[in-house]
């Protein structure tokens, strides 16, 4: 039988033009800092999937463009470049973080570059990558592990070369993996994987190249061999990850980590410690001599799942469905809790917390930094607080596990996982759907998604996202303010939108406030102190405002959107904003508005035109050895098309990625792998057309670039465009 709970109160490098504007609203102190720069190569930075991730203080946060600037020397998947962004006391700087890669490497499915997590900081991240040409001691012509030093761009292979298999290898490593890394400390120094291949001698190995999967550890130099058992030796079948894209199979400070193995019987869960022991925390604590036995005891426990672990590493949360405790005799799932000790072979480590079983399928979606506080769910879907020993039902029924994995509340859910508990426990955050018209807690959602917090203190579950009136939109905590042709999220990561304090951040089109009148998507607050929902960003404008990220203490929130929300920001083009409490950066002076304008008078005057109408190519050499290899590119130099799209033939002299953007213009990007002819889709934005519709014309620059592996090439092509005659005239 549950226990009662007792309820109380617990007490408990490119330097960027700066404008800051407070944000309309008497009782916040929030102001909004563009943290992107002024030059944005005249393209969008990212904003849909998901690689916009904020520090832990705040003070950095890392964007991607499919438009290099600045001190670019690399892209990556789908052609982005990725980027560190911090907060300086002259503004926000920007630094590419990109390696270059090598010449013959496609950034397609065999062998993108992609960033894979990043330190708690932001000064260091690991990244999956073919052979990058700036690193040595890496495994030759194949895909590896990196850690770089974003202030040096210093590289150092995690998938280290240190012989044991033939070279080279028949197939590349990671073969078809984009989530290689697993297991993550908080300064990225210490990294785990699996691979097949045996980097080590002491690796399980079947005599084939590809034998079974091991787990290894790199610290900061060191490869180390990590799926060994708790008596020295190494598992025939070899070792897997405990959950793969889970950061937290490996603790903070990267000497714990977990891992599974079996010793021939179903997979047990281990945790390899300081890289010299090992301890098997799925081990029953039963005397098999006991007459008392649980009726389905077995030495070896089946459908074990790690849950959560709190970030020391010392508490472990799994389930299984065997009993490793005399008093569970109730023939389900249980959740337990492992707590490490100086001799866990003798001491007492388990907690049984789910004490009436029927808990087939549980999640946790979070537990408190000091593993006293676990919040999960029930296959009954019910939600339920376990707190220092007492269990408790916060909504009986109603709240089941999805099925898509990126919506689950679990912890250990990534891309982005729903789910978030505050360091202390007192906060459960989580965004759920129900199937049908009514909500968790009684409002009308319509089967739309939307942001729950329960408060431990008094009690409360309340949905803050829910409008007075039935739901007309899900809320969002991924960005949605572009569209790209591949939209490239980061494995594992996972936005804040709960701060330490229990603050909530969401992007909604629902009007939940009087000031929010534009009718799209805006970055929205909740903080429990005051019980109130307050926008993030202005409510005004046509362009949404979608949150991607926030720092710990939630003082800063970070989104994108394409409004002007300072002075600094002079384009049209999508940017990432901080809404800041604390001290500003300088303001810079504010401009006298311009006189207004119609049509083609707010267009700079054009270029004289030559005397051909066809632009010669601009050459470059390519760095090809062995040859006189030249690529380049031609277009018209004037256009006029009628309507709001029209095409553009673009001719090239050899392959590589041409990317093309311009004011008012949706910008894209193609890859070519030889010469020949591209026909281009130009396609005015929203804002674009309403100034064409108005003036009956609208004149812009089209910015193309030709890259190769190792140099740029730029044109420009002016384009007008007319509004298409009605029919009749």
């Amino acid at each position: 039988m549950r226990q009662v709970r007792a309820w109380a109160v617990v007490l408990g490098a490119v330097v960027l033009a700066i404008g800051l504007a407070p944000i309309a609203r008497a009782d916040d102190a929030r102001h909004y800092e563009k943290v992107s720069p002024a030059d944005k190569g005249q393209g969008d930075i990212i904003g849909d999937g998901g690689t916009n991730v904020a520090s832990l203080a705040g003070d950095a946060v890392t964007l991607s463009s499919r438009t290099p600037f600045g001190d670019t020397i690399g892209s990556g998947v789908s052609g982005q470049t990725q980027y560190v962004v911090r907060r300086t006391a002259g503004g926000w700087v920007a630094h590419a973080i990109t390696p270059q890669p090598r010449a013959d490497a496609y950034q397609t499915f065999f062998g993108p570059t992609r960033f894979q997590a990043f330190s708690a900081d932001l000064s260091t991240g690991v990244l999956f990558a073919y052979d990058l040409p700036a690193a040595s001691g890496d495994v030759p012509l194949r895909n590896n592990l990196y850690v770089e030093d974003f202030a040096t761009r210093a590289l150092q292979p995690v998938t280290m070369a240190q012989g044991g298999f033939p070279n080279p290898l028949p197939h590349p490593v990671f073969e078809n993996s984009q989530d290689a890394d697993w297991g993550i400390s908080a300064d990225a120094r210490h990294v785990a994987f699996v691979s097949r291949v045996p980097y080590l001698a002491s690796a399980a190995t079947n005599g084939t190249v590809f034998g079974p999967p091991n787990v290894y550890q790199w610290d900061d130099g060191v490869l180390s061999l990590a799926g060994i058992l708790p008596d020295g030796t190494v598992p025939t079948n070899g070792s897997d990850a405990a959950l793969p894209l889970y950061r937290g199979s490996m603790s903070a400070d990267g000497r714990r980590l977990l891992f599974i193995a079996s010793t021939g019987g179903p997979n047990q869960l281990y945790q390899r410690v300081n890289g010299s022991r090992t301890v098997w925390v799925s081990e029953p604590e039963i005397d098999p001599s006991d007459p008392n036995l649980p009726p389905d005891y077995v030495p070896d426990p089946s459908g074990v799942r790690l849950q959560a672990v709190t970030p020391d590493g010392r508490n472990v949360f799994f389930t299984t469905a065997s009993p490793l405790r005399r008093e569970d005799q109730n023939g389900s799932t249980d959740l337990y809790r492992w707590t490490a000790s100086d001799n866990p072979s003798s001491d007492a480590n388990l907690t049984m917390i789910s004490e009436n079983g029927n808990q087939d399928g549980t999640q946790v979606a979070g537990v408190s930094d000091d593993g006293q506080r676990v919040y999960y769910q029930t296959l009954g879907a019910d939600l339920v607080v376990w707190d220092h020993g007492a269990d408790h039902v916060i909504q009986q029924g109603g709240v089941g596990i999805p099925g898509a994995p990126e919506e689950q509340l679990a912890a250990t859910a990534a891309r982005p996982g729903f789910g978030r508990v505050t360091p202390d426990g007192r906060y459960l955050a989580f965004a759920y759907a129900t199937t049908g018209d009514i909500g968790i807690t009684g409002e009308v959602t319509n089967s739309h998604r939307e942001m729950y917090l329960y408060s431990l203190d008094d009690d409360r579950l309340q949905c803050i996202s829910c409008p007075a009136r039935p739901a007309m939109a899900d809320i969002a905590i991924a960005p949605e303010a572009t569209t790209g042709v591949i939209s490239y999220t980061m494995p594992g990561i996972r936005p804040r939108f709960l701060s330490d304090g229990g603050q909530v951040f969401f992007s909604t089109a629902e009007a939940l406030v009087p000031e929010d009148i534009n009718g799209v998507a805006d970055t929205y607050e909740y903080d429990p102190a005051t019980d109130k929902v307050r926008l993030v960003s202005s409510g005004k404008g046509s362009d949404p405002a979608t949150f991607t990220d926030a720092s710990a203490s939630g003082d800063d929130v970070f989104f994108v959107t394409r409004q002007h929300l300072v002075n600094g920001d002079k384009d049209d083009l999508v940017d990432l904003y901080d809404a800041r409490i604390g001290d500003a950066l300088p303001d810079e002076p504010v401009e006298a508005p311009t006189p207004s304008c119609e049509g083609e008078t707010c267009q700079p005057p054009p270029a004289a035109a030559p005397p051909e109408d066809l632009l010669g190519s601009l050459l470059f050499d390519d760095g090809v050895s062995g040859a006189s290899h030249v690529a380049g590119l031609s277009a018209r130099r004037r256009l006029v098309l009628h309507g709001t799209s029209g095409t553009l033939r673009v001719k090239l002299t050899a392959g590589g990625m041409l990317r093309w953007s311009g004011n008012g213009l949706r910008s894209g990007s193609v890859r070519r792998s030889r010469s020949g002819t591209l026909v281009l889709h130009l396609r005015l934005d929203r804002r674009a057309r309403a100034r064409l519709r108005k003036a009956g014309s609208y004149t812009t620059s089209v910015h193309l670039t030709l890259t190769s592996a190792t140099t740029d090439v730029s044109r420009t092509t002016r384009v007008t465009f007319r509004a298409a005659a009605k029919k009749g005239r």
